[in-house]
């Protein structure tokens, strides 16, 4: 809500307001603005209201009156689901040449966002591709049915983006999204990568008041369109894109009167749906579409079953497109040049080699710098800190010292689950940690894999392990033994017989010398996506 200027008494201007119930949304219809207040059963118009003594009017701003955010008239019937979802895929098709599954995935973010608020978090719908390749026809046909669309391009400064999404908290539409490397572009980029979730709240410095803070909350629906992929690997991974190659299609060249009418009574139908199920969206049930998903397509999982989670038919539809989605991302990954070091890892391991230098790598992976040039060893130090692997540890390896990558059994296992190669198996790992003086052994034996089996889902995790952790750090007697059988069925035992438990009861089952291999377990497994921290210290099975 945005007050229209610092004085007492005056009315507060706001485009969306709920109130005892009922959901108050603006409207325009060329003319002025106005509020739709729905009860529960009815629609009524108003030019404002008052609540409590204060009275709220509809924003008053430059953005209605040139459709730079475009908004309902009035709230229309839409007959049944099934109707409505044919008149959007009927204005769709007309106006624009994507795939049908790419369609059906259009539809159920142009619904998702006109309900975005009951989801906590959200991801991207974007056009990837040259110029003329129909990405400009992607972001109108899309962006003008999602919800409060505001327009805007790259070429746009931070600050008003900041502003505009706090004012009117619609769908981003941003074209030509591609960012050169600047202070401003970077700051675009946060808005995009922080807007993804509730509650991550941008700081900057008040323009009047330089000692004031002010907080934007960048979290909205988004649609982008870009010639390249991002660099930043966090925003590529929040976007589902559809590269765009041109059509043959006969679709209309331009947009004319006809296509803003279409959209502007489908923006009015969506309001409509919008009232009848805000409320009835519930996205604390959780759907098992029997798939291995990591966590953040497990986010995309959540946000958009509960809206169809009754339809089995959209159900079988969206397990089909949503594994695939997982497959793109996996093979993107594996494209990429830490997918090369970890593919150089994994083949190192396979044949047995569990003494890798960086050197190692390299030769296995016939690595190369930029200018084509093999690649140094000093050159992989920091793509080794990124996928999570710790100092080098020094060794006599063949009478030879040598500085060796230190392989953790969490470390590889995510890092073969997520870049793909899961699936192949390595029989016998053994990984070393600490130095030579203190020095912890796990040995894991993989006895064959159903990856349709959460329980037997990676090549290291849910198998026999026995720690052998030593008495002190000094020079020990003798060290003492612990197995620990199949550690991660006992934990989901565990779990499923309650809905939240406290990490602390968790840890209390397992000996106090194991507890950080627990705690690090119990990471993994929630940045998999299969346990969910419902809040700090306390935690379910999904």
């Amino acid at each position: 809500m945005v007050k229209t200027n610092k004085q007492e008494n005056l009315p507060i201007q706001t485009s969306f307001m709920l109130v005892d119930g009922n959901i108050i949304e603006q409207c325009y219809d060329g003319k002025g603005s106005y509020f739709a207040i729905w009860d529960g059963k009815t629609v009524e118009y108003k030019k404002f209201i008052d609540v409590d003594g204060v009275t709220y009017e509809p924003i008053v701003a430059q953005e209605v009156v040139k459709k730079a955010i475009m908004l309902p008239t009035k709230a229309e019937d839409y007959g049944t689901d099934e109707q409505l979802d044919t008149e959007i895929k009927d204005f769709i098709t007309k106006w624009l040449d994507i795939p049908t599954n790419v369609m059906q995935f259009a539809l159920w973010n142009i619904k998702r966002s006109w309900v975005y608020e009951r989801f906590h978090t959200l991801n991207y719908l974007r056009a990837l591709g040259d110029t003329g390749m129909g990405k400009s026809r992607f972001l109108d046909t899309l962006g003008s049915i999602h919800y409060k669309p505001i327009a805007t391009s790259g070429a746009t400064t931070s600050a008003p983006i900041f502003r505009i999404i706090q004012k009117w908290k619609g769908t981003l539409i941003m074209d030509e999204a591609d960012f050169s490397k600047s202070d401003e572009a970077q700051d675009i980029i946060k808005i995009i990568n922080m807007g993804y979730e509730k509650g991550k709240w941008v700081m900057r410095c008040d323009k009047d008041e330089h000692n004031a803070i002010d907080f934007f909350d960048p979290y909205c629906p988004k649609i982008l369109a870009t010639r390249k992929t991002f660099t930043d690997n966090a925003v590529e991974s929040r976007c589902i894109t559809q590269v765009m190659r041109g059509t043959n299609k006969k679709v209309p060249y331009n947009l004319d009167a006809s296509f803003f009418e279409d959209a502007q009574k489908l923006r009015n139908k969506l309001l409509m749906w919008r009232f009848n199920n805000y409320f009835s969206i519930d996205n604390s049930n959780y759907i098992d579409l029997g798939l291995n998903l990591e966590p953040r397509v497990m986010q995309i999982v959540n946000t958009f079953v509960s809206m169809f989670g009754n339809d089995k038919k959209q159900l079988e539809v969206f397990k089909t497109f949503i594994q695939q989605h997982q497959e793109e991302l996996i093979d993107g990954r594996r494209s990429s040049f830490a997918g090369s070091i970890v593919e150089a890892i994994y083949n190192l391991l396979k044949n047995g080699n569990t003494d890798i230098s960086a050197q190692d790598i390299i030769n296995e992976g016939g690595l190369t710098d930029y200018k084509g040039n093999v690649l140094k060893p000093r050159g992989l130090s920091s793509q080794l800190r990124s996928l999570g692997f710790g100092k080098m540890v020094i060794k006599k390896v063949n009478g030879v010292t040598k500085r060796c990558v230190p392989l953790e059994l969490e470390v590889i296992q995510n890092l073969c689950k997520r870049y793909g190669f899961d699936s192949y198996g390595v029989t016998v790992v053994t990984i070393n940690r600490g130095t030579p003086e203190n020095q912890q052994e796990l040995t894991t034996k993989s006895e064959g894999s159903n990856h349709n089996n959460r329980n037997n889902s990676n090549l290291v995790t849910n198998v026999p392990l026995e720690l052998k952790v030593e008495e002190t750090a000094q020079k020990p007697k003798k060290p003492m033994v612990f197995k620990l059988t199949n550690a991660k069925d006992t934990l989901y035992t565990m779990l499923s017989n309650k809905e939240v438990t406290p990490i602390e009861d968790v840890l209390k089952i397992f000996p106090k010398e194991f507890a950080v291999s627990i705690e690090v377990m119990i990471d993994n497994l929630k940045k998999e996506g299969e346990i969910f921290e419902v809040k700090p210290g306390f935690i379910k099975l999904l």
